[in-house]
């Protein structure tokens, strides 16, 4: 919220240097007013009488308007100012793409803590099934006390697990309020789990494959219009060898004890020509020819980056899918194994190694499954991000 709110900021900010531009083409207007005390006053001698040729004291108004008729560099330098209003706009779509991406990580990062944690819970409400199961068969004479020992250190070692998963939870519940622009204290449920995705995984995987067109990656298309305002200020620059003409009017009146009011208007066409500059725009023109062909290096070593970040998402994402189809086939296994083991201590003809051993297993599976889910989505949440466009609908 705090990034969008400053990207708006300095959009406004480039639409009002845009309007300052704008008003090199309207006429301006001067006035000056002056007071003038004459400390030495000139006489005139006529005939051995002298006479004062001014006064001590002497007004004098003037004002000048200046309307601007040919200015080549100004009505390029709009140009440019649009050019940094859209260069504005385009940083502000970045700052959300970015915080678009990292609401949507932070959003699955809960997720994943909070489907791990129900994995974790319900690992030890089966161990904490187990653990009852055998003391009432140690009470009996049906098992040996090591069964007893092995089913509470099964119990009491997911413990650990899952205290620090909860605090996990709660950490990344804070960091997507923080995301959201919300007080971590605002009381929010946020809803879903991972396996809600599993339906939609599939046909996302077809549309990510066939859609990555980099055209919309805002860092391109900030190089482009930064590229564009160069060669703007180049064309600015060979402008500056052109003339500008301006048409003035100037009135001046002036009020002294002895000349009385005296006034003068001048209508004035100015031709502004400048022969030499010390070879300046010259040398503009070389430092503009540098700094384009820089961005151009930077734009294609840019484009090998996000070829290769694109790459590397799409191949996190397939191999995420399949993780998935694989998980979830041994969870039904696991799921099996585990159901027979238990069957089998509970009639006495299996023991509790085997028992833990599958309950394991199947912790194990489910909690891998589920960051499976996350690490695809995830990464598609990283791929939309470097694409800079949405392309499935969640």
């Amino acid at each position: 919220v705090c990034s969008s709110d400053l990207a708006n900021r300095t959009i406004e900010i480039q639409k009002y240097a845009k309007k300052e531009t704008m008003t090199g083409l309207f006429p301006t207007v001067d006035f000056s007013l002056a007071e003038t005390w004459g400390v030495i006053i000139p006489e005139a001698n006529l005939g051995g009488m002298k006479i004062k040729m001014g006064k001590d004291q002497s007004y004098t108004w003037s004002g000048t308007a200046t309307l601007p008729l040919v200015v080549p560099q100004l009505w390029e330098s709009l140009k440019i100012s649009q050019r940094s209003v859209e260069l504005s706009v385009e940083q502000a779509r970045n700052s959300k793409i970015s915080t678009l991406s990292a609401v949507k990580k932070a959003f699955f990062q809960l997720l994943l803590a909070r489907d791990s944690y129900e994995v974790l819970k319900n690992s030890y409400n089966l161990a904490e099934e187990n653990l009852a199961v055998t003391r009432d068969k140690y009470k009996l004479g049906l098992v040996a006390e090591y069964d007893t020992l092995t089913a509470y250190v099964q119990k009491v070692s997911i413990e650990p697990n899952m205290l620090s998963m909860k605090n996990t939870l709660a950490l990344a519940e804070m960091q997507l309020k923080v995301l959201m622009g919300v007080n971590v204290s605002e009381p929010i449920r946020f809803e879903g789990h991972l396996k809600d995705y599993e339906e939609k995984l599939f046909n996302d995987l077809m549309i990510l494959k066939e859609d990555n067109d980099i055209s919309s990656n805002s860092a391109l298309v900030q190089i482009d219009i930064q590229k564009q305002q160069l060669v703007l200020s180049e064309r600015l620059n060979k402008l500056g060898y052109l003339p500008t003409i301006a048409l003035q009017y100037s009135m001046n009146r002036s009020y002294s004890g002895f000349l009385g009011y005296a006034t003068t208007a001048n209508l004035t066409l100015a031709l502004n020509w400048t022969i030499f500059d010390g070879l300046s725009k010259y040398m503009k023109t070389k430092q503009n020819k540098l700094n384009i062909e820089n961005l151009e290096q930077q734009r294609e070593y840019t484009k090998q980056q996000l070829e290769m970040s694109i790459s590397s998402s799409l191949n996190t994402i397939e191999t995420a899918a399949e993780q998935v189809v694989a998980y979830k086939s041994s969870i039904y296994s696991a799921e099996r194994a585990y159901e027979i083991n238990a069957k089998r201590y509970e009639i006495g003809s299996g023991i509790m190694l085997e028992l833990n051993s599958s309950a394991n297993v199947l912790q194990q599976n489910q909690l891998s499954y589920v960051q499976a889910i996350y690490d695809f989505v995830s990464a598609q949440a990283t791929l939309e991000e470097t694409l800079g466009k949405i392309i499935t609908d969640k």
